[in-house]
């Protein structure tokens, strides 16, 4: 039991004290529930079967004042730890005071409702239920749990003693020490199942710690998958920094996934523009999973924005634009072109310095121009991306692109943005790639159904243009034109804070999501095995 005495103290982690607090609130929910329900049983019967004034009788008697009281405990606890964010301090004073409190009535219903060792059996039962049920509900360790434990049992035992001390009658055909004896052992007994039952639950909650770590990071939700693997929320065991990690699977460990996987690490972490995901980390567990670490952005990606809020206005998708292509010019000026710029790979913070912080996530699918020295991990040949937003080059010779493939995408990206629809929709992956090869898209305002500016309209269509030639010719080109667009306004920080007040709970639980991406499905299609 000595590995135990490590107490999940809710200051240790954010996330440790929103369980602790939860499970309080859970807590006295679940005695509220079965203290309330049982006097509520009680009165309900003796109003059916004898009347009124005898359900007013019982409800006004010491037993139906006691179990008020215990009822009104368990309300308490429950309301105070659902109301606001509690201090940790907070939450060990309600966990402690509450659960001896909540002892006390019940103790004494037992003690006068029965005589003798009856009393005591009922007794233990009432303390039993209560603290037995803190143990398989709130995050303790033994140590605190036996402490509690102790203090209740003290309480109740002195209890006993006074009632029993001061009514004779009490005791039946008893006598005080068997009372009393009787009344001490089967208190300990309830101390010694509540610790065990926190030693094991407590054990097991840190077995499951540890199968969620990889290094010094602890996993604690999915929030998305990449071209090359599963995103997870973590947080750094040491310096509690909130951290996105990505998660090469061991079904997909073999060289190439490998090389593609340490490539995009070490490709993204050259990247140094603030519109870029910072790389914090990279390594591989004992078991054989590669993973790296980059900073967490609390907020979604454009599809969860879109899905929750709907399109976008325009001076919101032209601050988000700027910082799109401010990300890519970046990359471009080294020679590497993302490929996959889609929603699903745009991260924007609902909490941030800059009103709608937006990051370029996914570098998986980059390929460096110019070079040979990638050629096997790249794939030459292979078409790669999301078909929605691939460039027509993209899909006749994508071993001929260039930055300005990526421009085509940012434009698809754009026009989602703003109408909350793709520019081509199709039933098969066959029909959007000849739509993106063949067809006109149809202007943004006709598709919504509602003017938008039209410099950032003609901008957009310029983007999707078939030709290359016919874009902008790079990221910087893009974002100047842009910042020309003097018809559209400019998108302030609060305008930003007030759409998350508004929708932030909604894209965090879309981003939680496990149905897959609807539009950010990635493509790889190898022509020379077809």
């Amino acid at each position: 039991m000595a590995a135990s005495t490590l107490a999940p103290d809710p200051r240790l982690s954010e996330e440790v004290r929103h369980r602790m607090q939860e499970r309080l609130a859970l807590l006295g929910l679940v005695t509220l529930c079965l203290g309330g329900g049982f006097l509520a049983v009680e009165l309900v019967t003796d109003l059916v079967l004898s009347g009124l004034d005898v359900a007013v009788q019982h409800a006004i008697s010491w037993r139906g004042s006691l179990n008020f009281v215990g009822a009104l405990v368990s309300a308490a606890v429950w309301l105070v730890a659902r109301s606001g964010t509690r201090s940790p301090q907070q939450l060990l004073l309600i966990d402690g005071v509450g659960t001896v409190a909540a002892v006390v009535p019940y103790t004494l219903m037992a003690m006068l409702g029965q005589e003798g060792v009856a009393a005591v059996l009922l007794t233990a039962l009432t303390s039993m239920l209560v603290l037995v049920t803190r143990a398989l509900m709130v995050p303790s360790d033994a140590t605190r749990t036996a402490t509690i434990g102790s203090i209740a049992a003290s309480l109740a035992f002195g209890l006993g003693v006074l009632v029993h001390v001061q009514d004779p009658a009490r005791r039946g055909e008893d006598t005080l020490s068997t009372v009393l004896i009787n009344l001490a052992m089967w208190l300990v007994v309830v101390v010694v199942v509540s610790t065990v039952a926190s030693w094991v639950l407590f054990g097991l909650r840190r077995q499951a710690d540890e199968a969620r770590r990889l290094g010094q990071y602890i996993l604690i939700e999915p929030i998305g998958a990449g071209g090359m693997g599963v995103v997870y929320r973590a947080r750094h065991s040491m310096l509690r920094r909130p951290t996105a990690l990505k998660l090469l699977p061991p079904e997909s460990t073999d060289a190439a996934a490998i090389g593609r996987f340490e490539r995009e690490v070490q490709l993204t972490a050259s990247l140094q523009h603030p519109n870029t995901v910072t790389i914090f980390d990279y390594g591989r567990t004992s078991d054989g999973v590669f993973y790296y670490a980059m900073e967490y952005l609390d907020g979604g990606d454009l599809e969860t924005v879109v899905a929750v809020g709907g399109p976008m206005p325009a001076a919101r998708v032209r601050h988000l634009l700027l910082q799109v292509a401010a990300g890519l010019a970046e990359a471009h000026d080294i020679g590497l072109i993302h490929r996959d710029i889609k929603p699903a790979n745009l991260l924007v913070a609902g909490a941030a310095p800059v009103a709608d912080l937006c990051k370029i996530v996914d570098f998986g699918l980059v390929r460096q121009q110019d070079t040979a020295e990638t050629t096997g991990i790249t794939q030459t040949g292979t078409v790669m991306g999301t078909p929605l937003y691939m460039a027509p080059e993209a899909i006749t010779h994508p071993d001929e692109l260039d930055a300005r493939a990526d421009l085509y995408a940012l434009g698809a990206v754009a026009y989602y943005l703003l109408t909350g629809q793709t520019v081509f929709e199709g039933q098969t992956i066959v029909e959007i790639c000849s739509a993106h090869l063949h067809a006109a898209p149809e202007p943004p305002s006709a598709r919504l159904g509602a003017p938008i500016p039209p410099t950032l309209e003609e901008l957009v269509l310029r983007c999707l243009e078939k030709s290359p030639d016919d874009r902008p010719q790079s990221a910087v080109e893009l974002g100047e034109l842009l910042e020309a667009c003097e018809d559209v306004p400019a998108w302030t920080r609060a305008e930003a804070r007030a759409w998350w007040a508004e929708h932030g709970a909604a894209v965090q639980r879309g981003r939680r999501g496990d149905a897959p991406s609807a539009t950010a499905a990635t493509l790889a299609v190898d022509f020379r095995r077809r």
